[in-house]
């Protein structure tokens, strides 16, 4: 019979009410696992008691947290109460690091464990943080291969244990000819990818600029637009204005078997390069939003390619440099040192493989969690 352990967890986003799910299924299978908290669905799908659903978390900017600071404040303190009730036998910290590094301040006097999954970024901004990480956080669980070395260099208890992408790419055609058959597509010739976003304003800002450079290259290379499940025909075909370019919703296929991704920054670029695919990130917002990021993110890349790779081994077409003539000059770049550009990413890529991160994660875990018996 397992030993039974009580976590309270603290998800307060759709993504770490996922990871949070994923990391208590395999943990299970160390412990009989009675979960508290805050979460989504997923959490509650397994048998999360459940104070706060991630839907009432949920901020989007400046303006939303700070119009929402009072409510923050209580849900801290109604936690902090539910915890000296529970006396949990840890607590999970998931992603979140406005509120859960605050709440782990909380937590430092408390003597109950902090587990932190996914460790918060201080490599892009605000390094201070590692102060209070190493301060408040028992173990720290990252999933970008080089943030353990930053972390442990502090004295922090951290460990790489791969990336969520992983589970989330899952490939419906295991070959590029089926794939291609299934799309519509001329098996010989040289295709392109394009992945503007899942967000409306990612689409409504780069695919137009991503169809004209597209519009100036279609002699040449054959294109597949992505479409996100979150993104509407209509957005879709607003902007396309009746191009008949082909379009799917099969996004990690287009991403494995496409010579090139014209991808959005973001976690995309990362799923392309565990496929092993070359790509241009684009990145374009508004100014205020460039001004504030340029201010506050010290990074010299921006897609997490490079800055896994810790040089510019794919391009970058960020603000001003994203335009349908950079796109263009940065694609033929690539094709005319595909094989090098291709060795570069599939490397990336072979950092995270095999990796399954919530298996991983657990099983450090739960070995961390038998030393506190």
């Amino acid at each position: 019979m397992l030993k039974s352990k009580k976590l309270f967890i603290i998800a307060g986003e759709q993504s770490g009410d996922t990871h949070a799910a994923n990391f208590i299924k395999e943990l299970s299978g160390f412990y009989d696992i009675k979960s508290y908290g805050t979460g989504g669905a997923r959490l509650r799908s397994l048998g999360q008691e459940q104070y706060y659903d991630i839907n009432d978390l949920s901020v989007i900017g400046f303006d939303g947290v700070i119009k929402k600071l009072p409510f923050f404040f209580k849900v801290r303190d109604v936690l902090l109460e539910k915890i000296k009730e529970i006396k949990p036998d840890a607590v999970v910290l998931v992603d979140y690091p406005g509120f859960n590094l605050r709440f782990a301040e909380k937590l430092e006097k408390s003597g109950i464990p902090v587990i932190y999954l996914i460790a918060p970024q201080v490599w892009a901004w605000n390094y201070k943080r590692v102060k209070v990480i190493k301060r408040c956080v028992d173990l720290l669980l990252c999933i970008l291969p080089f943030e353990e070395d930053i972390f442990r260099k502090e004295g922090i208890n951290a460990h790489f244990i791969g990336n969520p992408v992983v589970d989330h790419l899952k490939y419906s055609y295991e070959s590029r000819e089926k794939f291609f058959r299934a799309a519509g597509l001329d098996p010989d010739k040289k295709t392109i990818g394009i992945l503007p976003g899942s967000r409306r304003r990612e689409v409504e800002t780069l695919l137009p600029l991503m169809l004209t450079a597209a519009d100036s290259l279609k002699d040449k290379y054959q294109f597949i637009v992505s479409k996100a499940e979150s993104v509407s025909e209509e957005l879709l075909a607003g902007v396309l204005r009746k191009r008949d370019y082909k379009i799917a919703t099969l996004t990690a296929d287009i991403m494995k078997h496409t010579d090139l991704v014209w991808v959005c920054s973001g976690t995309a670029s990362l799923e392309t390069a565990v496929s092993g695919t070359p790509m241009v990130i684009l990145y374009k917002v508004g100014r205020f939003t460039a001004f504030l990021g340029r201010m506050l993110i010290k990074t010299k890349f921006i897609g997490l390619p490079n800055l896994i790779a810790g040089r510019a081994i794919v391009p970058e077409a960020v603000q001003d440099d994203a335009t349908p003539g950079k796109i263009i000059d940065y694609t033929e770049k690539i094709f005319s040192s595909y094989a090098k550009v291709k060795a570069d990413v599939e490397n990336v890529g072979l950092l995270f493989s095999g990796l399954n991160p919530s298996r991983r994660g657990a099983e450090i875990a739960a070995e961390f969690l038998a030393g506190k018996e």
